[in-house]
């Protein structure tokens, strides 16, 4: 469970960022605009396990879930959909609360983070709600099963050298997080979870992290040594099958990265609004713009990826 300084810091530090986070009309104001923007709702952290035992974790899970289908059925133009809250720590109430979320309140996916408690997502016992998501096909049929959106989870408990106690600088958060990303993105690939699974629909936050910054060196090495036996395929094939958003905070030369690696047609934009800068929508649109994309590719980084894969009616 968080410790009371980190749910303070979630408290001070990020609940009361911006009002858009809790404030429906200052976020019409904010968005209003960009034309015919519309949100997927995502929680926010900290993950639900780290609040409190399972049983608590479940219950603010339904509220959660609640909340967030009322707010798509009441301002659909404004919120296309909205990934389910799960309480990870117990995989049994999480198949549960998932089940429930699909079915009854007709979310998009589920948001996992990148470890539960410390336990890596590639362990056995998540399987059962990775292989449910993936057997719930969108709406329109497809390929590819309800998201699991991959959002990083550290702290600065989580020490930057051994001799540490604490991560120093925010070091935790600025490049914690995307290796977090990274590292669970690798073990999906490496454990041979995206072979077993070839319709998981997986949408990374961030970018995908490291990924595509450091694809050669995870086509390589230890990594690749350890599993070019049994995988059937290169390791850079799995990992071009995730999906990921463009939430960079105004960084056009890793966006023009991700895009590159991944291709536009496995993009979707996304801005961390209202969590990362004040004006991280408009830098994000202008690192999208300047990314010499055809017109074609960027109609579907901005929404036709989102709608062909969540299965959201096309604005």
């Amino acid at each position: 469970m968080s410790s009371p300084s980190r749910l303070d810091y979630y408290r001070e530090g990020i609940f009361s960022f911006d009002p858009v986070l809790t404030d429906l009309d200052a976020r019409w104001r904010k968005i209003e605009a960009f034309g015919e923007y519309a949100q997927v709702l995502v929680l926010a952290v900290p993950p639900l396990e780290e609040v409190g035992p399972p049983g608590v974790a479940a219950e603010f899970a339904r509220i959660a879930n609640d909340e967030m289908a009322e707010l798509v059925q009441r301002f659909p133009d404004r919120f296309g959909g909205f990934a389910a809250a799960l309480p990870l720590s117990d995989v049994d109430l999480a198949l549960r609360e998932l089940d429930r979320a699909l079915t009854q309140l007709g979310a998009v996916g589920a948001q996992l983070y990148t470890n539960v408690l410390g336990v890596a997502l590639d362990d056995a016992r998540f399987e059962p709600l990775f292989s449910r998501l993936e057997a719930d096909l969108r709406p329109q049929g497809g390929a590819a099963g309800r998201a699991v959106w991959l959002h990083p989870t550290r702290s600065a408990a989580w020490a930057d050298y051994p001799a540490e106690r604490r991560s120093d600088y925010g070091l935790w958060w600025s490049l914690g997080w995307p290796y977090e990303t990274a590292a669970a993105l690798a073990r999906l690939v490496y454990s041979g979870h995206m072979e077993r699974h070839p319709r998981q629909l997986v949408i990374a936050h961030h970018g995908g992290g490291m990924v595509p910054h450091f694809s050669a060196r995870l086509a390589m090495g230890p990594g690749y040594r350890q599993v070019k036996d049994t995988l059937p395929r290169p390791p850079l094939d799995y990992f071009r099958r995730f999906y990921v958003d463009t939430a960079l905070f105004g960084a056009p030369h890793a966006v023009r990265c991700v895009l590159e690696f991944f291709g536009p047609r496995h993009v979707l934009f996304g801005t961390d609004m209202p969590l990362g800068p004040s004006n991280s929508v408009e830098a994000t649109i202008a690192d999208i713009d300047s990314a010499g994309l055809s017109r074609e590719d960027m109609a579907a980084v901005y929404s036709g990826n989102a709608v062909r894969l969540l299965g959201l009616l096309a604005g």
